[in-house]
């Protein structure tokens, strides 16, 4: 089915007059407080026999990060943010932890798993076929990420545990080694999900003791050519529920260019299922830049 968006995504307004996505709140005696907010609103229209045009408030997100020096190079760190959709307020990241210029970034607690970074596509929202996982965030999750330029790794798991030892739970483990050389920078995700099984309305993980969930994804992005971006990935899904494996090969490419203000971005996906229908998707979209945080797209997909 075609599909038609136009999305108009801009900050919240965190002073008067001011389109700013963060201010700076306090910054004294080593303590930092920054606020920053988001807003994102679409205009649907479906393509086709009875359909008819909605608006839908996509996205919106409030959060506040402290930071505060305890030496040079350590600093602890507290993060909380909010997400308001379908009329109500959810608390979705809510954690603390360490930082150093030289060692990276050590926090624990209710914030997204490293695979939530995973995928090269340049669809916004409307890719069909592209590699990806059913849990990218948690409660449970500790999370180690560094990056100095030109290496870059991280390590996240979600432990998902209710604290008593005879309760059987699932537990994630997943990854990033990245590098990045003149125009070219080049990752490989791996995640696993351990004594997991595929819930029945297939959008979660359940306890399974005798399953198991593999996924990895290649990727690699090209700059040097002039205004334009390249990028492609290959990964693999197998979920094995302890009788018999399902694995899925996911393809995808994608390309921008960008002429003053204006970005033009298309992309093609592949999902190679190995006992189900193979599924493409395309897609293709235009951003005009109002301003460095407020954009309006407007996205044709198949």
């Amino acid at each position: 089915m075609k599909k038609t968006i136009l999305a108009m995504a801009v900050p919240a307004l965190l002073a008067a007059g001011s389109a700013s996505a963060s201010i700076n709140l306090y910054d004294a005696e080593g303590v930092k407080v920054d606020a920053s907010g988001a807003a994102e609103v679409q205009y649907f229209q479906g393509i086709g026999e009875n359909k008819d045009g909605e608006w839908r408030l996509d996205d919106g997100d409030f959060a506040v990060n402290t930071e505060v020096a305890v030496s040079d190079d350590l600093a602890a760190i507290g993060h909380f943010a909010f997400k308001f959709e379908d009329s109500t307020t959810e608390n979705d990241e809510l954690y603390v932890g360490f930082k150093g210029n030289s060692w990276g970034t050590l926090t624990f607690g209710r914030q997204l798993l490293i695979n939530d970074d995973m995928g090269i596509t340049k669809d916004y929202e409307l890719s069909s076929a592209s590699n990806g996982t059913l849990r990218t965030e948690g409660d449970q999750v500790a999370k180690y990420v560094y990056d100095n330029g030109t290496f870059y790794a991280g390590l996240s798991t979600l432990q998902n545990s209710d604290g008593d030892e005879a309760t059987d739970e699932y537990k994630i483990y997943d990854g990033r080694l990245g590098y990045r050389v003149a125009d070219v920078d080049m990752r490989v995700y791996y995640y696993y999900a351990d004594d997991a099984g595929v819930n029945a309305d297939g959008d979660d993980f359940v306890y399974a003791s005798k399953g198991d969930v593999e996924n990895y994804n290649f990727e690699v992005e090209y700059a040097g050519i002039e205004n334009v971006s390249l990028a492609a990935s290959y990964g693999v899904n197998t979920v094995d529920d302890g009788s018999s494996k399902k694995e899925a090969d996911f393809f995808s490419v994608a390309a921008d260019y960008t002429h003053g203000k204006t970005t033009y971005a298309i992309g093609i996906d592949n999902q190679d299922n190995d006992s189900e229908e193979d599924v493409t998707g395309y897609y293709a979209n235009v951003t005009y830049a109002l301003h460095s945080n407020a954009h309006v797209i407007t996205v044709p997909t198949n």
